[in-house]
């Protein structure tokens, strides 16, 4: 009979870990910190190595196309020049914050 050593995955991994020397803040509600506790749990992973995977491995979509985010810019110009003509008097506020308040009712997702 062969005289092999023996497996230890933690030795392996050990020696191929890097040094994770960074740290990232979250905060969250106690319903938040349960569900993610509880997901990691089942998925067999730290909540750590659970936030590690999920953060990097989930694409993320951009709120706004191209387009539409150059759209949005031209209407936040639009509307610091309206805001200049309001403080100015050539333009009532009440029409400016109910502009205002319409745009951000649309950008609400």
């Amino acid at each position: 009979m062969e005289d092999k050593p023996h497996y230890d995955p933690r030795k392996t991994t050990a020696s191929k870990r890097e040094k994770k020397d960074k740290v990232i803040l979250l905060r969250v509600n106690q319903k938040e910190y349960e569900t993610i506790k509880a997901n990691a749990t089942l998925a067999g992973l730290s909540v750590s190595h659970y936030l590690r995977r999920l953060g990097i491995n989930h694409p993320v979509k951009a709120r706004f196309e191209k387009e539409e985010k150059r759209n949005l810019q031209g209407i936040g110009n639009n509307l610091n020049q309206l805001t200049a003509y309001a403080h100015k008097g050539l333009l009532y506020e009440k029409q400016l914050l109910d502009l205002l308040d319409k745009l951000k009712s649309l950008l609400k997702v």
